[in-house]
């Protein structure tokens, strides 16, 4: 045999064994895609998002199982995880049409930001959906949330009488706690799962999972630890239990039960009724009953002057107007019934877990599509039957971009209860997984004592200079030559902190499994070692300040301002003042305005109190390289060279 002729029999069949692997490796990760398919479609979240990992391990670019890990995340509410997948998808994209491929991805990417508070991102996503998008109910429903995210540039000021605490480690753990009913003000009942846990492979293992109705006693702040509630009738075995109401007037409690299944199944409503010193066998509350439907979150409610009790619960049965309506039924009827409460509570979305406030003659309930902040807001309506004033939201900091339900307001009106998954230090792995309980207190704010207050203001020169304030590419005013802006930093951060998702994208960019998770956790390093503990310093700064003016001194700060090796000299020269000068904004509206007057007032040499030194240094310190084409340009502002350079010091304060 010829040379040539071997060296072409061993071409073809180191070519026939690539393909051969390639084909293998396709097939691997499609049968982890199937099987992670399944479990998704069982509800299980977090065995879908295990399978679609390790599908991804046998391609280099499963633009599928990224969107479809962004899914699992999203169910799984943990929004920071999925917002990143579902940015891998667009970054990794070099063919498909995403609107065709994934037409849901711009909704879905809007959707998990705006729960993450990136507002801008969430707006920059929904037009593009608005754009691109060719189907017409979708477009439909971007412009919907196009008009919440109107309403939240418009009311994203927190009530300033009002206050929201944890209920702390006595009331939630690292699960989910929800559905708060309050009796005479001294007794907590809520919702709470009951499990079995045991050490296994390196981890914890939680098995015979039910949520169970579990009771704290309430002294003034101090809430007991909680306990399973001691009920002949509820909290049974191998029963899941949920959404508490006693009726005081009757001896009446009615309760949500559940037998342990695949979670599929329909919720009805029970009652147990207080008779002959025993509670009778819990029965299904027939008039709300409707097997094909889930009916939950009973409360009861009294017109006290004719006598009339309601029933109110959330239903996703048919009639309504969209997913979960609220309905009433009348216990005083004849014939009781449930009846829709009309268009002005009920949406084409969902409203769920009512409550209503005898003293004030008002329903609260939660929504996911009246104008509000998160997925489910918190609103409040005047009425009853199927007469209600517009809802109300309750705004924050009660409603978050997270998701806020089951709100139950107090005898005195100026105190409530509610669920909610914001970000909590319950949950190390995922900080927006379940629900912990709240309360919220309307009074005007303590004043805080002059301890507290040099306690948070603990700057120190000599330790904590300098501070580097780090900023996206080409901001603030991107474009412009000016010297000048009207843009305050804490603005500058809050947008370049919103892209920190995009950030980790792009930095794993075509990396494999091991080489994705550490750029992943180099970037994340990035925005909270450094990005983040820069805008922290910032704050003590002020408040340094603030405290050696109040004390008779002047203060001069002298600031450096660096740019990366993109655009020329000239325009780097005056981006570094913006950056710079939005600093001075800064300053100048921390803590509503309480440093301004200090930039006017003189001192005895006529040199203003607070005096910033402007060093620009444009990019005569870069040493990034200067990118030549589009596609280089484009990546190098994700770069940490780049990121690192794009910043501006404090380097030295003095106080005369």
């Amino acid at each position: 045999m010829s040379n040539l002729l071997k060296t072409t029999t061993i071409i073809v069949s180191l070519l026939f064994c690539c393909l051969s692997t390639a084909t293998a490796q396709e097939k691997y990760a499609k049968a982890y895609e199937k099987k992670g398919d399944a479990a998704f479609e069982s509800g299980y979240y977090e065995e879908a998002l295990e399978c679609y990992a390790l599908g991804r391990r046998f391609v280099l670019k499963p633009l599928s199982l990224f969107y479809k890990s962004g899914e699992a995340c999203r169910m799984l509410k943990d929004y920071d995880k999925a917002e990143y997948w579902y940015q891998k998808v667009l970054i990794e994209n070099d063919t498909l049409n995403i609107n065709t491929a994934f037409p849901m991805l711009y909704l879905h990417l809007a959707e998990v930001a705006k729960c993450n508070g990136n507002i801008i991102q969430a707006q920059h996503f929904l037009n593009t959906c608005l754009l691109d998008c060719p189907d017409i109910q979708i477009r439909k429903q971007a412009k919907r949330e196009l008009n919440s995210i109107k309403w939240i540039f418009d009311n994203d000021t927190p009530e300033e009488n009002t206050i929201v605490v944890n209920l702390g480690s006595n009331v939630n753990n690292s699960f989910s706690q929800s559905g708060t009913y309050v009796l005479n003000d001294s007794l907590l009942y809520f919702t709470s799962p009951i499990y079995k846990e045991k050490y296994q492979d390196g981890e914890f293992v939680y098995t015979d999972i039910y949520d169970q109705i579990f009771v704290s006693n309430i002294d003034e702040d101090f809430y007991t630890p909680a306990k399973p509630l001691e009920h002949e009738r509820i909290n049974t075995k191998k029963w899941n239990y949920s959404n508490f109401f006693l009726d005081t007037i009757t001896q009446t409690v009615y309760f949500n039960c559940t037998k342990k299944s695949s979670g599929k199944d329909n919720i009805q409503i029970y009652f147990s009724k207080y008779t002959e010193g025993k509670w009778s066998k819990p029965q299904v509350f027939k008039p709300a009953y409707d097997k094909n439907s889930s009916n939950t979150c009973p409360v009861i409610a009294r017109d006290e002057e004719d006598g009339q009790t309601l029933m109110y619960f959330s239903s996703n049965r048919q009639g309504g107007f969209g997913g979960f309506d609220i309905w009433y039924i009348d216990l005083t009827s004849e014939n009781p019934v449930a009846v829709n409460l009309g268009s002005t509570i009920n949406t084409c979305g969902n409203e769920i877990t009512p409550h209503y406030c005898q003293d004030e003659e008002a329903l609260y309930f939660s929504s996911d599509t009246h104008p509000g902040f998160g997925g489910f807001d918190i609103f409040r309506s005047e009425g009853w039957l199927q007469r209600w004033t517009t809802p109300e939201n309750l705004l924050m900091p009660i409603n978050s971009y997270a998701n806020d339900i089951y709100p139950f307001v107090t005898l005195s009106a100026e105190q409530g209860y509610f669920t909610s998954n914001r970000s909590s230090e319950n949950n190390t792995k995922n900080k927006t997984c379940c629900n912990d309980l709240y309360r919220w207190d309307k009074q005007l704010p303590k004043v805080p004592t002059e301890q507290v207050v040099k306690a948070k203001s603990a700057f120190n020169p000599a330790f904590d200079l300098p501070i580097s304030l780090y900023f996206h590419n080409d901001e603030p005013n991107p474009g412009s030559t000016d010297t000048l802006t009207t843009t305050d930093y804490a603005n500058c951060y809050r947008d370049y902190r919103a892209l920190s998702n995009l950030y980790k994208a792009n930095c794993s960019k075509g990396l494999s499994d091991s080489l994705e998770t550490k750029a992943v956790s180099m970037m994340e390093e990035f925005f909270s070692g450094k990005i983040d503990k820069g805008m922290q310093k910032l704050e003590l700064l002020a408040g340094y300040l603030l405290e050696k003016l109040q004390e008779g001194h002047s203060v001069s700060l002298q600031v450096r301002g660096y740019a990366s090796a993109l655009h020329n000299e000239d325009y780097n020269y005056k981006l570094s003042q913006r950056r710079i000068v939005s600093l001075e904004n800064y300053l100048r509206n921390w803590n509503g305005g309480a440093l301004r007057g200090y930039f006017e007032t003189l001192n005895e040499n006529g040199v203003p109190l607070i005096q910033i030194v402007r060093m620009p240094f444009g990019k005569l310190e870069s040493r990034s390289d200067n990118p030549e084409t589009l596609e280089e340009k484009r990546r190098s502002v994700f770069t940490f060279s780049a990121m690192e350079e794009r910043r501006i010091e404090i380097r030295v304060v003095n106080v005369r």
